[in-house]
């Protein structure tokens, strides 16, 4: 169930509306992953929910949220207990349940307003923790302090996980309190290519083009084409790249605009992603498209987030993220070195500089600065995803830094992608766009510019 719940996770990172909170520890001694991030991330969450649970009696709504709770499927079972909870308001376990899996839908205004009747009460230890989370998410730093200061001091739990967890997102919310302020400025992208879904994985191509993933509102995804700065609807790609009953999404285009790659996902019983590229031509079209030999792409793992640059040797370097084994957390970032036969090597690990025992993902190579960027869920962040950039190359890197506001925030910052002769690019779900269902539920495309 961890491995699934990982592969969901980041299966449409990007998507329409949630985030991971990691939680328990298993037998041996190792985080759970239990996945909150960047919803539309299964495409079954929408086809089975809202409408399929309305036809249900309470009852059965509650066992199915009481399952997928237990099982630690915590945007699943959300949806169930919000449902029942419309039924049975007085319910107090119930109440107290939608709020602890309201943050697994990046849903923090009912996470906040379930759990703090909960906050000190004897059978409910952990609400002032999730609580505390959540007053990260919407950059109340100093009252997360704060609260997670009390839990701190009150805990009395043998299994000192949820402690020393506690101890780490108080020093994320330490540091938020007081930023690092880069010189970036953030701009949400025109109307014409952010809607009231997810928009995610921007590139830029040639012709003032603007590559980007789009979920609709059943979370079926288009890769999409559009001009920037204009108001022109976007033009979703041919079938060779939308391959109907597949998640394709992430694409990137090659320094030199003549390849693009892109994640296609398999949404089955055991989900698994692989990276493709093919021939970009000067029409928006994309010929000769296949899949990367299984040096990158091992058969029954995951990987995705394709990122490539050419470095002073001449060698093309492919960054991305798997979950395959030898990493540190869920989904590590992995490099792999084309060879003169167009093949890649065997996937490198980057190291422990940039990887966690969390999520690291996103990753964006800058040439002109020698710099990874890359985003990672570890709880020192600012809350969820934070981007942060490392100098260096494959497993050789510098001391990796907070890049620091505007860029991050309490909401989920990554696809963090500056751009040679336009502005750079960066996917979020902070507050400030109108989403179609509840304030942080979605992710956005916005622009970013250097202000030196």
């Amino acid at each position: 169930m961890a491995k699934l719940q990982t592969l969901l996770f980041l299966l449409i990172l990007g998507i329409s509306c949630n985030v991971v909170d990691r939680i328990e520890q298993s037998s041996e001694d190792k985080l759970k992953y239990n996945n909150r991030t960047i919803r539309s991330l299964q495409a079954e969450l929408k086809s089975d929910t809202r409408r399929a649970i309305r036809q249900l009696d309470t009852r059965e709504a509650l066992e199915k949220a009481n399952q997928f709770y237990n099982a630690e499927i915590y945007d699943k079972a959300y949806y169930y207990y919000d449902y029942v909870n419309s039924k049975k308001p007085l319910d107090k376990e119930v109440a107290y349940r939608l709020g602890v899996t309201a943050l697994a839908v990046r849903d923090y205004k009912k996470a906040q307003e379930n759990l703090r009747f909960y906050i000190g009460k004897k059978d409910h230890e952990e609400a002032r923790y999730h609580y505390a989370i959540s007053l990260m998410h919407i950059g109340e730093y100093e009252r997360a302090i704060q609260q997670f200061d009390r839990y701190i001091k009150e805990y009395t739990n043998a299994d000192k996980t949820r402690f020393h967890l506690a101890k780490r997102y108080r020093d994320g919310a330490t540091f938020a309190a007081n930023p690092r302020v880069s010189s970036f400025s953030v701009d949400r992208l025109f109307t014409n290519v952010n809607s009231g879904y997810t928009e995610t994985g921007p590139t830029a191509a040639q012709g003032n083009q603007l590559i980007f993933t789009h979920f609709d509102k059943n979370a079926k995804s288009s890769i999409r084409s559009v001009p920037l700065g204009g108001i022109d609807e976007p033009t979703v790609l041919s079938d060779d790249i939308n391959k109907p009953d597949f998640i394709n999404k992430d694409p990137m285009v090659s320094a030199d605009g003549s390849t693009m790659y892109f994640t296609r996902c398999y949404y089955g019983e055991l989900p698994e992603c692989s990276i493709y590229f093919g021939n970009l031509q000067i029409d928006g079209s994309v010929e000769n498209i296949r899949k990367l030999n299984e040096g990158v792409n091992l058969p029954g793992f995951s990987s995705m987030h394709p990122s490539v640059t050419r470095n002073e040797f001449g060698q093309e370097i492919l960054y991305f993220a798997s979950d395959r084994p030898g990493g540190y957390g869920g989904l590590d970032l992995w490099f792999s070195i084309r060879l003169l036969n167009g093949n890649f090597t065997r996937a490198y690990n980057c190291g422990t500089r940039l990887n966690s025992d969390y999520d690291e993902v996103t990753p964006y190579f800058d040439n002109e600065e020698g710099v990874l960027y890359f985003s990672s869920n570890h709880p020192e962040t600012m809350g969820g995803f934070d981007v942060y950039k490392a100098k260096g190359e494959k497993k050789y890197w510098s001391k990796t830094l907070s890049v620091g506001v505007p860029i991050n925030s309490g909401a989920d910052d990554y696809y963090f992608r500056l751009q040679p002769d336009t502005d750079g690019f960066l996917v979020s779900n902070r507050n400030g766009a109108p989403f179609a269902e509840y304030n942080n539920c979605c992710d956005d495309i916005y622009t970013v510019k250097n202000r030196e």
